[in-house]
């Protein structure tokens, strides 16, 4: 993998640099597990990168450079074992290009999209996931990495050790389970990082889960059968766009959470959607509260959705629309203005 046809390093440094803008992302990278000297010059291009999601299970890394994207995959083992730690050192490393352009069909007179990739089979370098990770972010100019943590019996260290180890995460995405061991993990993780969006999978919504690194962010998303809901978890969720899936509220609660939004309360909140408790029952979703006339929407001779304004007294209105599909009662809330 690093066995060079040029000789690049015995080259002045500017015209490296000049030389290295031209060679695709994979030999970049490549170039730069040379020598710390090596590394430091790809560092100094500031190149590009449009996104980056990393993933911790199999651990992998997707670069996204626009048309071209790059895929490390790194082998744990004969039989493709689950990380344990960012301590592991794989076997090997496959490294995937793919490039993505669009061929015009003189028949159809159309274009249609088309997939080049290749892929190259690197050696670990002695590297441990932790190192790999940290030195491939180190490399590119990015404002977009996103993890995917799934704890299980995985370990990742305390707050300092995940804070050096990855970059600055604007999306984070956390599967475990209920236990005193995961919830923990999850709290490391989301106090290393101040994320724009979190992403819960059958995490519980605890107190101390809730208010760990959550705070201001623009999305909040959870899947949680373990859940048990309660008005006040909606009510101290100081989040913008806010989606719950997995469990049910029962309308009653979600009509108190309404009457104190027209009261001032949950000023961030511009989206929220879970689902109902029971049957939809528009009465109990909507009573005592101030509401314009009724959108309704027909469907196959069954009402399935039901929309009402409310304003608050800011005089922000809001649309709550109840839509019943399959036995399943969903709440929706929009913020208007």
């Amino acid at each position: 993998m690093t066995k060079q046809k040029f000789p690049l390093k015995r080259l002045p440094d500017d015209l490296c640099s000049l030389i290295l803008k031209t060679m695709e992302h994979h030999e970049v990278i490549a170039y730069s597990l040379i020598s710390k000297k090596a590394h430091s010059t790809v560092q100094s291009l500031r190149l590009p990168l449009k996104s980056a999601r990393i993933k911790l299970k199999w651990p992998e890394i997707n670069l996204d450079f626009g048309s071209i994207s790059v895929l490390f995959k790194w082998r744990m083992g004969d039989n493709h074992e689950e990380l344990k730690n960012l301590n592991d050192i794989p076997i090997d490393v496959d490294v995937t290009i793919e490039k993505r352009s669009l061929i015009f069909d003189d028949d159809d007179m159309e274009f249609w999209p088309t997939v080049v990739s290749k892929t190259y089979f690197w050696s670990n370098q002695e590297k441990n996931i932790g190192q790999w990770i940290q030195h491939i972010c180190s490399i590119f100019r990015c404002d977009s990495y996103e993890a995917g943590f799934s704890i299980g019996k995985r370990t990742f260290g305390d707050i300092k050790s995940i804070r050096n180890t990855f970059p600055k995460l604007r999306k984070i995405v956390i599967s475990c389970e209920p236990n005193e061991q995961d919830i923990t993990s999850a709290q490391n993780i989301l106090r290393a990082f101040q994320p724009e969006t979190v992403h819960l999978y059958s995490a519980p919504l605890q107190e101390n889960l809730q208010h760990t690194g959550m705070r201001n962010l623009k999305e909040l998303e959870i899947h949680s059968p373990h859940l048990n809901p309660r008005i006040e978890d909606l009510l101290t969720m100081n989040v913008e766009r806010c989606t719950i899936l997995g469990t049910q509220f029962s309308l009653r609660d979600l009509n108190r959470f309404f009457k104190l939004w027209t009261k001032g309360s949950n000023r961030r909140l511009n989206y929220l959607f879970v689902h109902g408790e029971g049957v939809a029952d528009w009465n109990a979703l909507m009573k005592g509260l101030q509401a314009g006339e009724a959108i309704r929407i027909q469907g196959e001779q069954v009402e399935r959705e039901k929309e009402h304004t409310i304003q608050n007294c800011y005089g922000i209105c809001g649309t709550i629309k109840m839509i019943n599909i399959r036995l399943v009662v969903s709440v929706e809330f929009t913020v208007l203005n």
